[in-house]
C-alpha cells in the first residue's frame, strides 16, 4: 500500500454513507469518521494540520451539519481546507445557505461515486495549490514589509511595492515552469508580443483608450494566463501525442483552466495593485474568448471580451502555433500567420489583426527565429 496523500475525515450518522465514502477514498487518503457534529469538530482539531478535505451531513443529532460550519467560520477553516456538504435535502435554500459559509460543494444522495471522485480529487488538488502559493507569498509579503520599513520616501516605498508585486507574479510563474506546463521563455515572448501588439493598437485605434500605464500592467499581467493550469491534473495537461488527443471529457476539465487561474489570483488579491489585479483576473479568465462568441468559459463576445484578454488571445495563439508541445511539432511562421487571419484557431479583433499582421514579421526575426524555437 502507497503512502496516504493526507487525511479526510466524514462527519455523518450513517455507518451505510460512511462505508460508501469510506471505500471510495481510503486507497489514496487516510480516512477518519465521524458520528455526530461534536465529534467530528474534535477530529478537525486534532488533525486540522493533515486534512485534505472533509465530508459534511446536514442533519445529524447532536450537532448538525450547519452548527459545524458556524464553528469552523470562525476559525478560517473553510479557506484552507475545503468541505463538501452532503444531504438528501439538496434544494436551493440549503445550497445557497451551505455556499454562504464557504462549502465548496453540494453533494446529493444517493452517492455517484464516479462524478464525486474527481469533482472532490480536482478541488483538493486546486486547494493544495493555492495553499502551496499563499504560504510562498506570505514569506515574500513579510520580506518586502520589512524592506518597506527601511525605505523613508514614499517614492522608494512605491518601488518596494512594485518589486514585491513582481516577485510575487515572478513565485507563480516559476510554480507553471516547476509543473512542466509552460518555460519562462514562452511567457516572456507572449508578454513581448502583447506589449507591441497594444503599443501599435493605442496608435492605430487611441478609441481604446489604452494608456501606457495600462499596457505596462497588461504586459506584466499576460504572465500568468495561464496559471490555472497548475490545478489540471498531469495526465491531461502533459498529454503526449502517442496517446491521441484529448477527449472531450478531458478537454472540458482543460477549460477549467481559465476559471480556476481566477480562483487563484482571487486567492491573492490583497497583494496585488488594484489594476495588476483587475488586468491579472480578466486574462486568466478570458483569454480563451473569441471575437465571434464561440470561446470560452463565457462565450464573450466583441469588444465584451477585455481589450487586455483579446491581446493575449492572439499573442497566445501564434505563441502555440509555432512552439513545439508535447502534443506537436512547431508549425511554419508562415502557416500560423495564415491559420490565425483565416479563422483556423477561432475569431479575432480586426482591429488587433491589423496590427498582429503589422508588426509579427518583425517580432518573429526578434524572438523568435533568432531563439531556435522550442
Amino acid at each position: 500500500m502507497g503512502v496516504k496523500q493526507g487525511k479526510i475525515l466524514i462527519i455523518d450518522d450513517v455507518e451505510m454513507n460512511r462505508a460508501i465514502l469510506r471505500e471510495a477514498f481510503s486507497e489514496v487518503y487516510e480516512v477518519l469518521e465521524a458520528e455526530n457534529g461534536y465529534e467530528g469538530l474534535e477530529k478537525i482539531a486534532s488533525n486540522e494540520d493533515e486534512l485534505t478535505a472533509v465530508f459534511l451531513d446536514i442533519i445529524m443529532p447532536e450537532l448538525d451539519g450547519f452548527g459545524v460550519l458556524g464553528e469552523l467560520e470562525s476559525r478560517e477553516f473553510l479557506h484552507r481546507v475545503p468541505v463538501f456538504l452532503i444531504t438528501t435535502e439538496a434544494t436551493a435554500y440549503v445550497a445557497a445557505k451551505a455556499y454562504n459559509y464557504g462549502v465548496v460543494d453540494v453533494i446529493s444522495k444517493p452517492f455517484n461515486i464516479t462524478i464525486i471522485k474527481r469533482r472532490v480529487e480536482n478541488i483538493i488538488e486546486l486547494y493544495a495549490h493555492r495553499n502551496k502559493l499563499e504560504s510562498m507569498i506570505y514569506k515574500k509579503e513579510i520580506a518586502a514589509k520589512s524592506e518597506q520599513q527601511r525605505q523613508s520616501s514614499s517614492i522608494a516605498r512605491s518601488e518596494t511595492i512594485q518589486s514585491a508585486q513582481w516577485t510575487i507574479i515572478e513565485t507563480l510563474v516559476a510554480s507553471l515552469e516547476a509543473h512542466n506546463i509552460e518555460s519562462g521563455k514562452h511567457i516572456r515572448r507572449i508578454s513581448r508580443l502583447t506589449n507591441i501588439l497594444l503599443r501599435d493598437l493605442k496608435i492605430s485605434h487611441p478609441e481604446y483608450n489604452l494608456s501606457d500605464k495600462d499596457i505596462h500592467v497588461i504586459t506584466k499581467a499576460s504572465a500568468l494566463h495561464d496559471i490555472g493550469k497548475i490545478a489540471i491534473p498531469d495526465r491531461i495537461l502533459l498529454k503526449p501525442r502517442s496517446q491521441g488527443v484529448l477527449t472531450d471529457g478531458e478537454f472540458e476539465i482543460m477549460k477549467t483552466h481559465t476559471t480556476k487561474g481566477c480562483d487563484l489570483i482571487e486567492a491573492i488579491r490583497a497583494s496585488l495593485s488594484e489594476d495588476m489585479y483587475k488586468f491579472s483576473y480578466q486574462i486568466t479568465r478570458s483569454h480563451h474568448e473569441r471575437w465571434d462568441g464561440n470561446g470560452y468559459p463565457d462565450g464573450l463576445k466583441g469588444n465584451d471580451i477585455p481589450i487586455a484578454s483579446q491581446a493575449v488571445s492572439i499573442s497566445d495563439a501564434y505563441n502555440a502555433l509555432v512552439s513545439k508541445r508535447s502534443y506537436k511539432e512547431p508549425i511554419a511562421h508562415e502557416k500560423a500567420v495564415q491559420m490565425i487571419n483565416n479563422g483556423q484557431c477561432g475569431m479575432f479583433n480586426p482591429d488587433l489583426l491589423e496590427c498582429f499582421n503589422k508588426v509579427i514579421d518583425g517580432i518573429y526575426q526578434e524572438i523568435y527565429a533568432a531563439d531556435l524555437i522550442d
